[in-house]
């Protein structure tokens, strides 16, 4: 069956999606993608209403990134917003088409494969046709395999989680701040400033961290970096062993703020987890450590220090409950 594609762009980038679809002409010809974009609303008719409704049934979102996209609220909101939910809960793809350059690595798409792969603009190549060429190849082939979703399902069809309203209302707390986040990151250029607004919206999230518990599994699995930052939130107020390996990676593998938050939610650990947990404690901080040297990161660095701190307490700990650890083996 084909592929219900939705083209999700900045109206200032309308010539690369007529260029992009006349290079997917091919497969829109042979049925296996049925394409869909805002201008194909009629006179008259409810956009906003219709817009969702392609949302919730399309099987692939093909996003291209540009600035004037990442500065839509709309689109880089409500679109995506909508694409990435349907992406976490298996019922879509999502491609991210980089058209022009821009600072695309400080948005949720830091986390998605890019095409054109090296992350090289289309409009920047000096033969963009060769770039388009690429780039619906690797569209084509994921279009040889089954859609994720039944094409032309109605969304009522759809079953999604059940939550009470309670936890709907936590979620989309979490979101709020989630999306703050990703927005003050994206659109402020490094200083204390930022910093300090990013903090304050961290401080939030540990703030509802009681409430927001129960989501702890669905913001860890997010590509989003502001659902991760959420989970750190949670991390640093609940300690849990099967999320360590979590935090050593985002200390390692994400930005500045993240990794000092998820080195600080390590150290956390050292007095919050049963004892018998605490190897695993160390094996993680020893690996966030060597993934920060094999980086090169300044051994004075705010997260290299915070990790160095949580190894000396975790090693005070251990040695003050070594007899009780060894009644427990």
């Amino acid at each position: 069956m084909s592929w219900r594609v939705f083209y999700s762009y900045s109206s200032s980038d309308a010539v690369w999606r007529d260029r992009l679809a006349t290079y997917l002409a091919p497969l829109k010809r042979q049925k296996r993608i049925l394409e869909w974009y805002d201008r194909k609303i009629e006179p008259g008719a409810d956009w906003n209403s219709q817009i969702s409704t392609e949302l919730d049934s399309a099987d692939l979102f093909l996003v291209l990134i540009s600035a004037d996209f990442l500065a839509s609220d709309y689109c880089f909101g409500v679109e995506m917003e909508r694409a990435l939910v349907r992406l976490k809960r298996g019922e879509a793809k999502l491609v991210p088409v980089l058209v022009k350059p821009c600072l695309w690595q400080e948005s949720v798409f830091s986390e998605i494969q890019i095409i054109p792969r090296g992350a090289k603009a289309v409009a920047s190549s000096p033969n963009p046709d060769e770039v388009l060429t690429s780039v619906a190849e690797e569209i084509r082939l994921l279009v040889a395999n089954p859609a994720p979703s039944v094409s032309g399902e109605a969304p009522a069809a759809i079953s999604p989680r059940k939550f009470d309203s309670a936890l709907d209302l936590v979620r989309e707390q979490v979101r709020v701040y989630a999306r703050l986040y990703e927005r003050t990151r994206q659109r402020m250029r490094p200083s204390a400033e930022r910093t300090t607004r990013m903090q304050a919206i961290f401080d939030n999230m540990r703030n509802i961290a009681t409430a927001s518990y129960p989501l702890l599994d669905e913001l860890c699995a997010s590509p989003s970096p502001g659902d991760r930052l959420a989970a750190v939130a949670i991390l640093r107020v609940f300690a849990c062993e099967r999320h360590l390996r979590f935090l050593a990676e985002l200390v390692r593998s994400d930005k500045p703020f993240m990794g000092y938050q998820s080195a600080k939610a390590l150290r956390f650990s050292v007095g919050a987890l049963d004892p018998r947990a605490l190897p695993r404690l160390s094996e993680c901080i020893h690996l966030a450590q060597e993934a920060l040297k094999a980086e090169q990161v300044k051994p004075d660095s705010d997260r290299a220090r915070i990790l160095s701190e949580a190894e000396q307490e975790l090693r005070t700990t251990v040695e003050m409950l070594a007899p009780s650890i060894a009644t427990f083996d």
